[in-house]
């Protein structure tokens, strides 16, 4: 990667550390940030705004560091941390009411989409597949990323059928006072297919598999602790009694930790 090139970088992604900084301090710590929105859509707003600030800005910053000194274990992190943002602010400038963040919300998608665009081009014009050796545990990965894809598929599908059988509207829709889930959206268009197509090149071990396997599971890894996040603020506000499914998201967060440590681990 050039000079040039990691000076763009530098700066855009210390413009989207300040946004999504701002963006996540309001949403935890100002409480007319969500006054427009359900309490149980704010209570998951706070949720997912404190991991944002207290662990996605910091380690951004911090991967940003080692990228700029051409690290390859951090460009797949800090590339995985782009995408989560990516992911996470569609839903905050679709499926969050309007509110005096709007501008930011946007900033900080449209700063985190370009960053990430340039990351995967400049891994694109690199043979990636020649970085880990024969013991890469491509197929394993691969199983692993559709498995979690196809839970996620069952668990979404679960409130949308029946829904549409009933000529109904889910209740994940119909609560929030939303035209439609964008949750629903992102994951039945493009991330669980791009999780399953990523499985697929994997085990034919072509190079966009292992471009895109460690970013989706960074990517896996800080969804799952945002949405354990997310429940605990609903136990703590009252709106839940069950944390069990917080459990599960750690689990999940675990699980792909391990083998995001195995994949690089391989790297030569």
């Amino acid at each position: 990667m050039t000079k040039t090139k990691l000076r763009i970088i530098s700066l855009l992604s210390i413009l989207l550390a300040i946004s999504l900084a701002v963006v996540s301090y309001c949403g935890v710590f100002i409480s007319k940030t969500y006054e427009r929105d359900a309490p149980s859509m704010a209570a998951q707003g706070i949720g997912q705004d404190f991991v944002d600030l207290f662990l996605v800005v910091p380690m951004l910053i911090v991967s940003l560091i080692f990228v700029l000194k051409k690290s390859k274990t951090a460009s797949f992190i800090f590339s995985g941390l782009l995408f989560y943002i990516v992911y996470s602010f569609i839903i905050y400038c679709f499926g969050v009411h309007f509110n005096y963040l709007f501008l930011l919300y946007c900033a900080t998608l449209g700063l985190s989409f370009y960053i990430f665009i340039i990351m995967v081009y400049e891994f694109n014009r690199m043979d990636v597949q020649d970085w880990f050796g024969g013991t890469a545990p491509a197929r394993l990965v691969g199983t692993y990323l559709i498995i979690v894809s196809l839970i996620f598929y069952l668990l979404w599908l679960k409130e949308i059928i029946p829904a549409i059988l009933k000529d109904a509207v889910p209740a994940s829709v119909g609560d929030y006072n939303l035209l439609t889930n964008p949750v629903h959206v992102i994951d039945l268009a493009f991330a669980l297919p791009g999780l399953i197509i990523t499985s697929v090149l994997l085990y034919r071990r072509h190079r966009l598999g292992f471009i895109f396997a460690p970013v989706a599971l960074v990517f896996i890894i800080v969804l799952a602790i945002a949405l354990a996040a997310m429940v605990m603020v609903l136990k703590m506000k009252g709106f839940s009694d069950d944390s069990s499914v917080a459990v599960i998201f750690i689990v999940l967060a675990a699980l792909s930790l391990v083998f995001l440590f195995f994949f690089l681990k391989s790297r030569v």
